[in-house]
């Protein structure tokens, strides 16, 4: 998990799905970007400018933990 609980990890998940802008959980320093933005490949991966990490939306859906 990239946040401190399940509710975070979320609301997490429902601002990258929805576009909204979304600073980078690890390092708090850029906005997070669509990985494949020159192809649209897909909307559900993105990728941290300032420190690199990528975030793949589906396996962080995968690994919520249960309530």
């Amino acid at each position: 998990m990239y946040t401190n609980n399940r509710d975070e990890e979320v609301k997490l998940l429902k601002r990258l799905w929805t576009s909204q802008p979304t600073m980078c959980p690890k390092c708090g320093n850029a906005q997070l970007e669509h990985l494949h933005k020159k192809a649209k490949k897909s909307d559900c991966d993105w990728k941290c400018p300032a420190c690199g990490e990528i975030y793949r939306t589906i396996n962080m859906l995968k690994e919520l933990p249960e309530d």
